[in-house]
C-alpha cells in the first residue's frame, strides 16, 4: 500500500488522500523518523540504547513499538524481522523529508511542512543521544527548506516567471531574515519583473534591517542585482565566429588573472547570443559566465548561480547535455560550499547521469562528489569518488584536474589520521600543482601538508608551509587559502605553550574564513573547531559559546565529524552526558580515527589537533 508521510510539523500518515489514525505513543513516530533518515539502518540494540534506555525491558518496547509502526505503516511485510530493521515499502510511498533531501525543487518548495520543525510537538523521553541525533536533524531540515526555496526561485527566475521568484524569495527572506544572498534574490526577482518601485523599496528595507541589527553595510552585489540584464547589446558581430570568439576572449582574460575584463566579456557574450537569438551559444555564454563568477570572482556565487540556472534553461530547450551536466556540476558545487550536501547531491546526480562518456568532466563530477562526502565524514566512499576522477583526468591528461582530486585525497587521509599516506599524496598534489604554475590553487595543498608535518612532529617544516600557503593566500585573495594557513599558525602557537596567542590567531583565522560571502562552510566549521579546542584549554570565558555555535553550525549542515567534535568539545567542558551525544552522532562515520576519539575518558581534543592523542 502506497502512503505519504509527514514528518516536517505535526506528523502524520495518509492512505488514499485520507489521514491515517496516529499511533499509541509518541515513540512510534520517532522511531520512524530516525528509521527513514539514518543513513544506514540501525540495529536492534541501537534503538533500545537510543529510545528504550530506562525501559524495564527495553527489549519488549521496541518490540511493542515496531508492532504499533507496522500497524501504521500497513502491515507486518513493512517492517523486516531481522537484528537490522529496516523499512519495506512500496517505491510510490512518499515521505516530505526524503522529497526535501532528494527531490525536485518544483516537488519540495510545495511540501505543506516545509521549514517546519521536524516531529514538530512531539517530545518524547529517550536517551541524551537521540535528543543530540533529533536536534540535528532538526536544524538540517531547516536549513534544507531554505536551500530549496532559493532553488527554487533561481530557477523560476531562468523559466521566465519572476513574479513565482518574488514569491519564493520572499518566503526564502522570511526563513533567514538575515540572509544576505535572499535579499539579493528577491531584488533580482523584482528587477526581472521590470518593477522599480518595489526594487528601490526593498533595496531601502534590505539596507536599513542589515544596518539596524547587524551594523554592516551590504556588498555590491545586492546593487548589481537591481541592475540586472541591463547591459547594452556590445557592438560585436552577431555571426557565430564572432560569438564564440567573444566568449573565449573572456576566458583567456580570466585565465590571465583580468578577472573584471573576463567577466565584462563574458557578460557582453551573453547579451550578444541573447539578441542574436542563437540559443546554443547564448548557453554556453552562460555557462562560462557563471562558472566564472562562482570560481574566479570572490562573494559572487549567487550570481553565478543565477546565471547557472539560465545556461540550464537554454541548454535544455536546443538538447545540450553537454553544458546541462557541468552547469548541474558546478550548481552542485555551490550548495557544497554552502554545506547544503543533500540539495549538492541532486545536482550532482543529474550531472553525472547527463555527462555521459566525456571522461574530463566525469572526473570533475567525480571530484566534487568526493569533496562533499569529505565533509561529511563518508572517507570511503569518497576515496572510491576521488580516485575514480583521478584516473579519469590520467587517460585525458588534464594534470590541473589530477591536481585538484589528489589534494582532496590528501584532506581525505589528513582527517583520517593517516599521516604518511596523507604526506605522500599531498607532496604529490603540490608537484602538480607547481609544475602547472596554478598559483591560485597552491596554498591548498601547502596549508594541508603544513598540518601533516605539523602532527608529524616536524615543527619547523610545518611554519614554513603555513607561513607560504599564507602569504599566497592574500596574494590570490582567498579567504579560504587565508584560513587555512593563519589556522595552522594558531596550531604552532598552542604548540609551544601560548594558548592566548593561539587563541587570538584562530579568531583571525574565523574572520578571515568569513570575509568572503561564497568560502567554503565546511572551512570555517574546522577553523571554530580548533578554536573550541585551544579555547577549553586555556578556560576562556567565550569557550561554551563557541562550543555551542560549532554544534549548531555543523549540526544544521550535517557536517557529521564535526557534530561529534563538537559534543566531545563539551565533554571537554565537563557535561557527562556529551558522549552520548557523540557516540550516536558517530555511528556510521567512516574514519576510525575520530572513532577512537569518542571515548568519556579520551584525551582533550587539543592533544589531538597537536598530534599527541
Amino acid at each position: 500500500m502506497a502512503i505519504v508521510v509527514q514528518l516536517l510539523g505535526p506528523p502524520l500518515l495518509m492512505r488514499d488522500g485520507m489521514v491515517y489514525a496516529s499511533p499509541r505513543g509518541k515513540k512510534v513516530w520517532a522511531l520512524l523518523a530516525y528509521l527513514v533518515l539514518s543513513e544506514l539502518p540501525p540495529s536492534r540494540q541501537q534503538l533500545m540504547d537510543l529510545l528504550f534506555p530506562d525501559a524495564e525491558d527495553p527489549a519488549s518496547a521496541l518490540r511493542w513499538n515496531l508492532s504499533e509502526l507496522r500497524r501504521l505503516l500497513g502491515g507486518p511485510e513493512t517492517i523486516g524481522s531481522g537484528n537490522t530493521v529496516r523499512l519495506r515499502l512500496l517505491e510510490e510511498s512518499v515521505f516530505d523529508v526524503a522529497v526535501l533531501q532528494r527531490g525536485a525543487s518544483e516537488a519540495a518548495v510545495g511540501l505543506a511542512g516545509l521549514g517546519r520543525e521536524l516531529l514538530e510537538g512531539v517530545n518524547v523521553e529517550a536517551s541524551p543521544g537521540f535528543a543530540a541525533w533529533l536536534l540535528g536533524e532538526r536544524r538540517r531540515l531547516q536549513a534544507l527548506a531554505g536551500a530549496v526555496l532559493r532553488e527554487g526561485a533561481l530557477r523560476a527566475l531562468a523559466s521566465g516567471v519572476p513574479d513565482r521568484a518574488v514569491a519564493l524569495a520572499s518566503r526564502l527572506i522570511g526563513a533567514e531574515p538575515l540572509s544576505e544572498d535572499a535579499h539579493v534574490l528577491l531584488v533580482r526577482a523584482f528587477a526581472a519583473m521590470g518593477d522599480e518601485v518595489a526594487v528601490e523599496r526593498q533595496l531601502a528595507a534590505s539596507i536599513d534591517l542589515f544596518q539596524r541589527e547587524l551594523g554592516v553595510e551590504l556588498g555590491p552585489e545586492l546593487y548589481a542585482a537591481a541592475r540586472m540584464d541591463t547591459d547594452p547589446v556590445p557592438s560585436v558581430p552577431a555571426g557565430r565566429v564572432s560569438l564564440k570568439a567573444l566568449i573565449e576572449s573572456g576566458e583567456a582574460a580570466l585565465g590571465a588573472g583580468a578577472v573584471e575584463a573576463g567577466l565584462d566579456e563574458l557578460r557582453h557574450a551573453v547579451v550578444a547570443a541573447k539578441g542574436a537569438n542563437d540559443a546554443e551559444l547564448e548557453a554556453e555564454a552562460l555557462l562560462a559566465f557563471g562558472a566564472a563568477l562562482v570560481h574566479s570572482a570572490k562573494g559572487r556565487d549567487e550570481e553565478g548561480s543565477a546565471a547557472l540556472h539560465r545556461a540550464i534553461a537554454a541548454a535544455e530547450a536546443v538538447g545540450d547535455r553537454t553544458v546541462t551536466a557541468s552547469a548541474n556540476r558546478e550548481l552542485g558545487y555551490v550548495e557544497l560550499l554552502r554545506g547544503d550536501y543533500a540539495r549538492s547531491n541532486v545536482w550532482l546526480r543529474n550531472a553525472i547521469e547527463l555527462a555521459g562518456d566525456d571522461p574530463l568532466e566525469r572526473s570533475r563530477i567525480r571530484a566534487v562528489m568526493g569533496f562533499g562526502l569529505i565533509d561529511v565524514e563518508s572517507h570511503d566512499r569518497a576515496e572510491a569518488e576521488i580516485r575514480s576522477a583521478i584516473d579519469l583526468a590520467l587517460s585525458v591528461d588534464d594534470r590541473r584536474q589530477e591536481a585538484w582530486a589528489t589534494a582532496f585525497l590528501g584532506r581525505s587521509q589528513l582527517l583520517r589520521g593517516d599521516l604518511d599516506a596523507a604526506a605522500d599524496t599531498l607532496g604529490h598534489a603540490n608537484e602538480l600543482t607547481r609544475a602547472e604554475r596554478w598559483t591560485a590553487f597552491l596554498p591548498f595543498p601547502e596549508a594541508l601538508l603544513a598540518e601533516v608535518w605539523f602532527r608529524q612532529g616536524r615543527g619547523g617544516l610545518a611554519a614554513e608551509g603555513f607561513e607560504h600557503a599564507f602569504a599566497l593566500g592574500r596574494t590570490v585573495n582567498d579567504a579560504c587559502w587565508e584560513a587555512y594557513g593563519v589556522r595552522g599558525l594558531g596550531l604552532l602557537k598552542a604548540a609551544g605553550g601560548d594558548l592566548e596567542g593561539s587563541i587570538t590567531l584562530m579568531e583571525e583565522a574565523a574572520t578571515r574564513s568569513a570575509r568572503q560571502r561564497d568560502t567554503h562552510l565546511w572551512l570555517r566549521a574546522y577553523v571554530l573547531d580548533g578554536l573550541c579546542a585551544v579555547a577549553i584549554a586555556a578556560k576562556h570565558p567565550e569557550a561554551r559559546a563557541w562550543t555551542t555555535e560549532l554544534g549548531s553550525l555543523a549540526g544544521r549542515t550535517g557536517m557529521r565529524g564535526l557534530s561529534v567534535r563538537a559534543y566531545l568539545d563539551q565533554r571537554d567542558l565537563g557535561d557527562v552526558s556529551a558522549i552520548d551525544g557523540a557516540r550516536t552522532l558517530a555511528i556510521g562515520i567512516e574514519n576510525p580515527h575520530l572513532q577512537s576519539l569518542v571515548d568519556p575518558d579520551g584525551p582533550p581534543l587539543l592533544e589531538d589537533l597537536l598530534g599527541r592523542a
